[in-house]
């Protein structure tokens, strides 16, 4: 084999561990969980759907080690109450505690997977579902 071909197949190779390094990284970022600070939020809850005008209300949620707790200004909306999240990815999951009533929609409930999106201590928590969409836009305190 000319020195030539042994070149060119050095460099083709060292072209192929560097770009199988950086699909590696880029994997890895996208599947590294959200770094979230402890501590107590406030912020806003939101619900919007194409058929529907919904009233804001304000919300405040404390979240410490696995576990959350919270409230609203308004009754059972959202309903937060208290229970265990976790970060996985860009997305948080919320399993609520509590024993709820059946007097009201408990799409409302604060469980399930939202995707998350961090800023300093800007946080957003998005859900899509049934016809609505779900928005709490939150500041650590």
């Amino acid at each position: 084999m000319s020195n030539q071909k042994l070149n060119d197949m050095k460099k083709l190779t060292r072209s192929l561990i560097l770009m199988v390094a950086c699909i590696s990284c880029e994997y890895n970022d996208v599947n590294r969980n959200t770094e979230l600070s402890q501590g107590t939020y406030k912020g806003q809850f939101i619900r919007s759907s194409p058929n529907a005008r919904y009233a804001p209300s304000n919300v405040t949620l404390t979240l410490t080690a696995d576990r959350f707790i919270g409230e609203s200004d308004k009754v059972k909306y959202p309903a937060i109450c208290r229970g265990t999240y976790k970060v996985k990815g860009q997305k948080i999951e919320f399993n609520n505690e509590c024993a709820w009533t059946t007097e009201f929609d408990w799409s409302y409930i604060l469980s399930g997977e939202f995707n998350l999106s961090v800023d300093g201590k800007k946080l957003e928590m998005t859900k899509y579902g049934n016809g609505h969409s779900d928005y709490y836009k939150l500041v650590l305190q």
